[in-house]
């Protein structure tokens, strides 16, 4: 069976994903303060879309060539209480308006699986540390994806 990643177009829709979506959460007022932090990552948008890819059945670059864990993202995130219940809603917002320009195939099961994987992304594990980045968990693996939702491990998902 064809992964997400595969369904997608592979790497470059999802760098230009990436890219769309980070520079419409430059454009966004509520979004843009944690996207134009000089302490970025200068390769955040290629993190991102290996993030990303690597999540939806794509190889595992992230994870084995960028250094990244699991753990370090949701710390990244962490602590953020009340503003990542009102800002993940339009994060999700400007990454489905980004699929056209990132060339995400018009296919709805494709672009559902996204925005599926997104917004349990933004609304769960992306708010499970609301309080301190010293409650996240030192082991925690990146969750996989496939067309019927969160394989494992998965934050309740």
């Amino acid at each position: 069976m064809t992964t997400i990643y595969e369904a997608a177009g592979g790497r470059d829709v999802f760098v230009r994903l990436a890219e769309a979506t980070h520079q419409r959460c430059l454009a966004d007022p509520l979004l843009q303060h944690p996207f134009s932090h000089a302490d970025n990552q200068p390769d955040h948008t290629e993190r991102l879309a290996a993030y990303w890819a690597e999540a939806l059945g794509g190889p595992p670059t992230y994870t084995t060539t960028m250094g990244g864990s699991e753990s370090h993202v949701q710390r990244l995130h962490a602590g953020e209480g009340d503003y990542a219940v009102t800002a993940s809603p339009r994060f999700v917002r400007c990454v489905v308006e980004s699929f056209d320009e990132a060339g995400v195939p018009d296919d709805p099961q494709v672009r559902r699986a996204i925005t599926d994987y997104v917004t349990w992304a933004a609304t769960g594990p992306f708010q499970a540390w609301g309080r301190s980045k010293d409650d996240v968990p030192e082991d925690l693996a990146l969750t996989h994806w496939d067309w019927d939702g969160p394989i494992t491990p998965s934050f309740g998902g």
